[in-house]
């Protein structure tokens, strides 16, 4: 696998690498040091071993015990490899089931309200990922959840956000997630739910990573907490942490 933003990993339709993004300063985010991606629960051997090397050796996996019980992570259990389960929602009722989302059907405005609940509720799990990735020293570390997308996505704008690449370039990496998405549900099979969107156009349908979803969420972050460095400050990280991200994701 070369230095790219996409990764080819059979069995996989969302693995992408945060590396090759402009900063503030006009320097770019560093290549191989984290990964986000989708469920990796089906995985050939030799895509294991290209990822192996690759560089990984960390990797996070953010979704609820019952999903990593009925499609357990390949890399899992694979030696050189620190696998750590952080249940990003938890397995009882979503922080959205007392304050739900507006309306019945997912919108930009649905899926960032889940996002800001997300940030206000689950802070722990949230610092204790972030932590974990600060200590991933200088190997490549990988962090998911099902479709690579929305609790994944959370942790990547976080990421960004330390790395001081622009809220504009934060919004354009979460909306590439619709790519693949619609790769995996064309070939795994369109959800019910979606039964209605024309997925034969060469784009994407937007509604499956709205840009305007993840701009409210910068919004909420800058609003109710400063803004990212505040934010993550605020739920625990120590200033060697916040440090060890900057210094590892940034030329």
């Amino acid at each position: 696998m070369t230095d790219q933003r996409w990764l080819d990993v059979p069995g996989a339709y969302n693995v992408r690498d945060l590396g090759g993004y402009h900063t503030a300063d006009g320097k770019l985010t560093r290549y191989r040091v984290f990964l986000r991606a989708d469920s990796l629960h089906n995985l050939s051997d030799s895509v294991k071993t290209g990822l192996i090397e690759y560089g990984v050796r960390t990797v996070i996996d953010l979704r609820r015990t019952i999903q990593t019980v009925e499609t357990p992570n390949a890399l899992a259990g694979m030696d050189g490899i620190e696998y750590v389960h952080l249940n990003m929602i938890g397995d009882g009722d979503p922080p959205w089931h007392d304050t739900p989302p507006p309306g019945d059907v997912p919108t930009a405005a649905w899926t960032a309200h889940t996002y800001n609940l997300l940030l206000d509720k689950r802070q722990g799990v949230i610092s204790e990922t972030l932590a974990k990735l600060a200590d991933s020293k200088s190997h490549t570390a990988m962090y998911h959840c099902a479709a690579g997308t929305d609790r994944t996505g959370i942790i990547s704008a976080l990421l960004l956000g330390l790395a001081d690449v622009s809220d504009s370039t934060i919004v354009d990496d979460y909306a590439l997630s619709a790519h693949g998405l619609r790769r995996r549900y064309l070939t795994e099979g369109i959800p019910d739910s979606l039964a209605h969107v024309d997925f034969s156009l060469e784009e994407p349908p937007e509604l499956l990573a709205p840009p305007s979803a993840m701009e409210i969420m910068l919004k909420h972050l800058n609003d109710e907490y400063g803004g990212i460095e505040s934010y993550v400050r605020h739920i625990g990280l120590t200033d060697a942490q916040v440090s060890d991200i900057k210094n590892k994701l940034r030329e």
